[in-house]
Parts: structure tokens; sequence; C-alpha cells
């Protein structure tokens, strides 16, 4: 990988993304300053080819034929605060991967507007966040977006990327030569920023006492309130000599200078402020504008203080800790002059948990290198909402045991549910022929269903789609079941060449969910039904068990019926007459008023696949597909072949860690079933030869557009961004419903 890095601001970033792209071709465009001091600090990860420059505006042109000649990859921006037209002429102008690092959340993504010229400024800096493709931001920012503004979490793709990384192998320059405990406050001396009135009279308190303690400010003093404050230190320093130092406001070598009193010292103090103006714009330390010292604590492996108000990264619990006020800090600065062992176990638990900031910990996190999680089978290989934490484990196993735990302790509750569910589904169906709807594919999962709805003495009608692609095991399957039961089937068969227009459109569009023609019309066939009906209770195989863990970039929205028809009407030529479609409106409508209740009953009981395939198989001599969805040959071919090569997405990783998860198999049984190449299998080439013909497509052209680019469903009209805010404001005014249904289906909506 060849990856351009724009570094004008801060060194330390320079160095981060070196270092993180080490092993790899990296151009650096810098300028001379900051050049010198990355080699002051690090020059061993100053190895790549550096070009020079002033400025964003002066040299864009520069950036852009360099970087387009030598063909890079991907590139990486840090913090810009000016010259945004020339970073937006920049972004547009390059053609790779591009990521933006953001220090200030609130001036880039809700930056407030009172004058036409920042409405401007505004507008563009939306305009270039939205050019690139990742948003790279620290430790305290993406935790709170995640779990403090979801909405903003999901608009953007955002990437932990910090502002300087463990080096566990970096040896020091410079070591402590005495047993005093120092105590180390990096970061400029700035009133908006830090405040050090609590600090300061801790400092008068110890120098009363002559205690055996220093304090070290790593940072210029600035303007009126850092004059101040070292005017109160040089007071202290006429109580004790020595007991504060600071950086003369000239200084020099900053970068040399700050190393030193970093790895002389014993611990970490912040000062940091909760709100702070930058650029105009209300930022909040730990919220939307990182703190520096976390940084610092990681990379010098210190313990550390932080004021109450700060929040602990979870990686950082043990070594650092907060105080409310001088006088509980100057308590714990005590007990580590009185329990020496005390700094000691600070220490160590620091030592330990800097490791969790290491190259390959924040590689984890990042879709550039391939990771994969220790627990299930899971990775990152196209899906850019994998998260993995200390462990390891992925975002996607932690959610299900801790969904699993939750469910465990409403284990009884929910045995009560789905009695009285049940009786309340008898007494309603009493005196009618069916008294609940089942969706069945032929498959273990929806035949088991059926299996259950008569253990529990319902009356079920089955319902089938056949969309022309069923394998003939898959149809005796359900015959042998049905007839041995006595139930009846209504098979919705829809028009062969119809339904093969629309696969053809969705192979043509590039889109990934080219199934969402066949689950849409499934899920629009039980409605039909059940409206025709009037059987108000609907049964899907659907289950946590088996389908818990999927990757929301593999598929789209099974109900997007707009979605279908916006890609047929670009790339189909016959006329839907048979596809059965249910609108947004109709579902809202149906959901909303309680004309019907869709369950997934299999989530209701302790669920085992295997268990369920031997009862089948015994009691109605059901055979097994020996894979997951492999009743229908194109549903098949789809996953193991189209899926795989062409959007590189190999689903069974996600129904075998589902397995994994739920204690079916174990992650060996599934490591050793993913050796297999399903797309190099002569089932597949069956398959493919299959498909081609049964499609009338020949395999250069079927190739042609394997080979295109994958492109998004919502490059097409869709539900989704069409009619959500309709929703929320019809929800406000539930009077207008009804017009609304009835105008969007005289629509085709």
């Amino acid at each position: 990988m060849k990856v351009a890095i724009i570094e004008l601001d801060h060194f330390q970033y320079g160095l981060t993304q070196s270092e993180l792209f080490e092993g790899h071709e990296k151009l650096f465009f810098v300028t001379n300053s900051i050049k010198t001091e990355m080699q002051d600090y690090n020059p061993g990860l100053c190895n790549g080819e550096f070009h020079y420059v002033e400025s964003l505006v002066k040299n864009a042109d520069e950036i852009i034929k360099v970087c387009n000649s030598e063909k890079i990859d991907l590139l990486l921006v840090s913090p810009v605060f000016s010259g945004f037209e020339a970073l937006l002429k920049i972004s547009k102008g390059i053609s790779c991967r591009k990521i933006i690092t953001i220090h200030n959340v609130n001036f880039w993504l809700n930056a407030r507007y009172r004058t036409p010229k920042a409405l401007k400024e505004r507008k563009l800096k939306q305009e270039i966040v939205n050019s690139f493709d990742y948003i790279a931001v620290e430790d305290f920012i993406y935790t709170h977006l995640k779990n403090n503004d979801p909405k903003l979490f999901s608009e953007h793709k955002f990437l932990y990327i910090p502002f300087t990384i463990f080096q566990s192998n970096k040896e020091r320059k410079h070591h402590k030569e005495n047993d005093t405990l120092k105590i180390v406050l990096p970061g400029s001396i700035h009133k908006d920023r830090r405040r050090y009135e609590d600090v300061i009279e801790v400092i008068t308190n110890f120098a009363k006492q002559k205690a055996n303690i220093t304090f070290s400010f790593a940072g210029k003093p600035l303007e009126e309130y850092g004059r101040w404050v070292i005017e109160q230190l040089e007071k202290a320093n006429s109580i004790k000599p020595g007991i504060a130092t600071y950086f003369p406001v000239n200084s020099e070598n900053m970068p040399i200078r700050f190393l030193k009193e970093m790895e002389t010292s014993d611990l970490v103090l912040s000062t940091s402020t909760t709100e702070f103006k930058a650029l105009g714009t209300t930022e909040y330390i730990g919220k939307t504008k990182p703190t520096a010292a976390i940084h610092d604590m990681i990379s010098f492996q210190l313990p550390g203080l932080l004021p109450q108000h700060l929040n602990i990264p979870e990686n950082l619990q043990g070594s650092v800790f907060n105080y409310k006020n001088a006088t509980e800090l100057q308590k714990l600065l005590q007990n580590l002059l009185d329990q020496p062992a005390l700094l000691t176990e600070w220490k160590q638990q620091a030592k330990k948990n800097s490791n969790y900031f290491t190259v390959t910990e924040i590689r984890k996190n990042l879709p550039f290198f391939y990771n994969q999680c220790k627990r299930c089978v899971i990775d990152n290989i196209n899906d850019p909402d994998i998260w993995f934490d200390k462990n390891g484990n992925c975002n996607y196993c932690n959610e299900y045991f801790e969904s699993a735990e939750s469910e465990s302790a409403k284990k009884e509750l929910q045995g009560e549910k789905i009695t009285s569910l049940i009786q309340k589904i008898k007494e309603e169906g009493k005196g009618k022929q069916y008294d609940c709807i089942a969706g069945v594919s032929g498959g273990a999962d929806s035949m088991y269903v059926v299996h259950l709805l008569l253990q529990y003495g319902l009356k079920p009608l089955v319902i089938h789609y056949d969309n022309g692609w069923n394998s003939e095991l898959a149809v005796k399957n359900i015959e042998v079941m049905l007839n041995k039961l006595n139930i009846d089937l209504h098979t919705y068969v829809n028009n062969w060449e119809e339904f093969k227009d629309i696969q053809l459109s969705f192979i043509k569009a590039s889109v990934i969910d080219i199934e969402l023609v066949t689950d849409q019309a499934i899920i629009a066939a039980l409605y039909k039904l059940s409206k025709k009906h009037h059987i108000k209770y609907v049964f899907t195989g659907h289950n946590n068990s088996t389908e818990c863990i999927l990757p929301k970039h593999w598929y789209h929205w099974k109900l997007d019926g707009l979605n279908i028809r916006s890609i047929h009407k670009k790339f189909g030529k016959k006329k839907l007459k048979t596809y059965p479609f249910v609108t947004y409106f109709d579902q809202y409508y149906l959901n909303k008023t309680n004309q019907i209740e869709i369950y997934s009953l299999l989530n209701f009981v302790e669920y085992n696949k295997s268990e369920a395939k031997e009862i089948l198989k015994k009691e109605y001599g059901w055979v097994d597909y020996t894979g997951k969805h492999n009743e229908s040959i194109f549903t098949r071919f789809f996953q193991n072949y189209i899926l795989p090569l062409k959007f590189h997405v190999d689903k069974r990783k996600a129904h075998l860690s589902s397995l994994i998860c739920s204690g079916q198999i174990t992650r060996e049984q599934a490591m050793e079933e993913l050796k297999v190449n399903v797309w190099e299998t002569q089932q597949t080439k069956e398959d493919k030869e299959y498909v081609l013909k049964k499609l009338e497509v020949s395999e250069e052209t079927f190739d042609a557009w394997m080979k295109e680019k994958p492109t998004s469903h919502f490059n097409y009209p869709s539900y989704l961004t069409r009619h959500d805010k309709i929703i929320r404001y019809i929800k406000k005014k539930p009077w207008q419903i009804a017009f609304v249904i009835w105008h969007f289906k005289n629509l085709g909506c």
C-alpha cells in the first residue's frame, strides 16, 4: 500500500500515521518546521519521501499532482484549521481512499453560525467531510460519539486513531536520578484549556511541608493567565526551591525538552477544563475535543490523575484516577509519598494498560489491516462496522452475550409470554380453519417452526414462495412433511420471466443484496395472505441462535420495495404484474394498528439446530441440505460465488459465528470448515453453469458484470431515504395517516 500523509500543524499526528503504516511506502507533505520536530522526536519514523509545502492554499495543485502520479492508495490528512477550499480541492482531485483527522468535533460537524460568512464556512466544512471516506478521531471522542450520539456516529465512518502510539520497544533517552516524587503537568498553560488554582494550592502546601515532591509544567505559559501561574510557582519556589519547574516563554527545542520531562516523571497530572472555545465553537473536553494528557500517560507508561468531570477510558482503569478538588488531590499525592509501594502498583498497571495502545492493537479496528475475532470467526473484510475490544473479541460477540445474559434473566418470563400468546391465538381462532400463518422455505429453521406450532396445538396455514429456484430436495421436504401432518400449503408462484428480469436487474446494478428481491417477495406474500384470510399471527424461522451475527453492510432492508422498483426500472425490461410488493405504508399501517403480528418463534425456545434436524429427519423424513439456505439453488450460488468473489463477503463466517456464540459448534470446527473455498468446489461450478443457463446469460457477459465495481443500494431511490421523515411527521399527526397511505398507494409507492 502506498500512503500519503499531509501534516502541517501537529508533528505527533504525522508520526502516529507513519507508525500505523510502517512497512508501507510513505509520502510526507510537511512544512520544514514539522519535519524538524518529527526528526527530533522520532527519526526512525521519518522513513519516507518528503515533500515540503508552505500551506494547503499555496501547494494544493502540487499535492494533487504528486499523489496522482505516484498512484497512492490512501491519503491521510492531519487536523486542518484553515485553507478549507484548498482542502476540498485536494480531496476531490485525488482518486483513492481518504481519511481526515479532526481534533474538534463541533468545529467540523456541529458548527454554529450567526453570519452568512459562518454559514458558508459550515457548508464548506460539511462538503469536505463528506468528500472523505473516513473521519479519524481520538479515544474520548470515538467513545463519546458511539455511546451518546448514535445518529452522528452512523452518518460517518469514524476511525479511532490516537494522537500518539505507545512503542513497547522504544528505549528511553533520559532516566530519573533521585527518589523525589515527580509530577508532570503536560500542555500549554492557558486559561481556557487548563485551570491551575487547585494545583497551585497543593504545590504551596507541599512547599510549606518541605515534602519530597516536585511539579514540572511541561508547556509554555500563554497570555496573562500563564504569567500569573508562573508568578505563583515562583512564590512556591521561594518557600521550597525547585518544587516547581516550567518551560520559559521563549524556550527552544520543545520536543526534546518535553521528552526529557516526561521520561523522568512518575505521574501525569491533568487540569483540563470542561469546556473550551476552539475556533469560535464550544468544545467539550473528553467528549468533542481530546485530552492530550491521556496520550502522555499512554506513551510514557505513566499513571495519571484527571479532574472529576473527565471520564477514565476503559483501557486505563487501575492506573488513572479522578480527583474532585485541591483537598482530594493533595490527599492522593500524600498517599503516594507515604506509600511508595502504591506508586509502584500504579506504574505496573500503567505499563500493562499501555500495551492496549500499541500499533498492533490500534490496527485491529482499522479497515486497512486484516483482523479476525478471537472468539468467533467474523473478520473485518468488507465490514466497516466491526469493532474489536482489548481482548480481541468483536462487537457482534459482545452484543450477543450481553443480550443472552439479559434474556436469560427473562427466561421464565419468555416462557410465560409464549404460553400466553399461544392461548390467545387459540381463543381468537376458535371456529376458524386457520389461526396462524407459517412461512416455509424447506430449510430446517422454518420446518421446525411448523413442527412446534403443531406441538402447541395451533392450526397453521403454511405459505411457500416459489421464485423458480427451489431445489428438488426443498420441494420434496415440504411436500413429505406437510402431507404427513395433513397441513394446507399455499404456494405463491411468481411468473418466471418476470422474476428473472428483476434478478438480472440487480446483478447488472452491482448492489450487494441480490436476495432482496426474494426476501421482500416472501414478506409481501405473507402480508397479502394474512390480509386475505384475516389471520393476524405470522411465524417465521428467523432466530438469534443461528442468525444473530450478520453485518448490516452485507444486506439491505428487506421491506424496501421502492428500491426494487427503482433498480428494475433502470435495468429491467418486463412489466411487474405477478411480483408481490408490500409498500412502506402497508407494513407501517398493519403493524401500527396491530392487524398483523410477526413472531420469530425459535427465539422463545431453546433452539439447537442440530437437534432440530434430527427431529425432522426422524419424524418426517426430512433430508439435510448440508448448508445454510441451500434449499435454493440461486441462494447457494449467490452466497458461495457472487458474494465472496465480487463483494469479498463470505457469509459462512456470520452463520458459523452465530453457532459458536450459541454454543452449537466450536471455533476450531468453524475454522476447519472455512478452509474450503466454496467458490472453487465442484458443486459451485455446477451451480454456475445451471444458473447462467436458467438466466439465459453467457459466461462472458456474467463475468463482465462480476468485474464491475460494487455500488450502494442508496444510489437508487429507497424507502429508507425517502419516507423516514414522513413517518416521523405523521406520528405527530396520526389523523393524516389514512390520507398519506391512500396517497402513496395511488402513486405506486
